[in-house]
């Protein structure tokens, strides 16, 4: 855990603490400190502006109402990820909607390093590849979609990813593994059918 995270928990626990003891001004500081975070994950597992304040705004709420339940010995951020990552979960299971921008998965999937100057053919390629993986990935289940999003996204530890979604690291690494395979065995199946198509005529 990095040092401004600590620092975040460390203030957060306290603002915590202090909303369940009848200050309601600490919750709004606590909303303060990890909204950006929050609103960075809701952003990229879900399309649509309207749907992801929704989302948002449902969370804290659900924080709300659960900090009585919060153990301010733990890391803060870990119980709020658990709420938010459940939140989107069930979201996705009735939308069936997900957007996941991040060239780290790009680059992972395609196993090759970034490049310091990307040419406008490699940055149009890349493009591309970024788009039809962000459309692909409503093929996977939203574990594995919400997964994905906290390893590359909130660049999370195994460890981390683990305590939110309730597996050990070992399981969340094969989970991972298995994803990545099966988005590249989809985005190989998608090109192979595009270039059927585009044979046909």
């Amino acid at each position: 855990m990095d040092q401004e995270l600590a620092r975040l928990n460390s203030e957060a626990a306290r603002l915590a603490v202090q909303f369940v003891n009848g200050q309601p001004r600490a919750f709004h500081r606590l909303v303060l400190l990890f909204a950006p975070r929050v609103m960075r994950i809701v952003r990229k597992l879900v399309s649509g502006y309207h749907d992801g304040e929704d989302l948002y705004n449902e969370i804290w709420l659900k924080v709300a109402q659960n900090l009585h339940k919060y153990d301010p010995a733990l890391p803060f951020h870990s119980w709020l990820y658990r709420i938010a990552s459940n939140s989107c979960i069930d979201f996705l299971r009735k939308k069936r909607e997900i957007v996941l921008e991040d060239e780290q998965l790009l680059l992972h999937v395609h196993k090759h390093p970034a490049e310091t100057v990307k040419s406008p053919e490699r940055f149009l390629v890349e493009k591309e590849t970024h788009t039809e993986l962000t459309a692909l990935m409503d093929n996977l289940n939203e574990t594995d979609r919400l997964i994905l999003t906290l390893r590359f996204v909130e660049g999370m530890s195994y460890e981390e990813i683990g305590s939110i979604v309730g597996m050990n690291k070992n399981t969340v690494g094969t989970r991972l593994f298995r994803a990545r395979k099966q988005l590249k065995e989809l985005l190989e199946k998608h090109r192979e059918e595009r270039r059927m198509a585009d044979a046909a005529y």
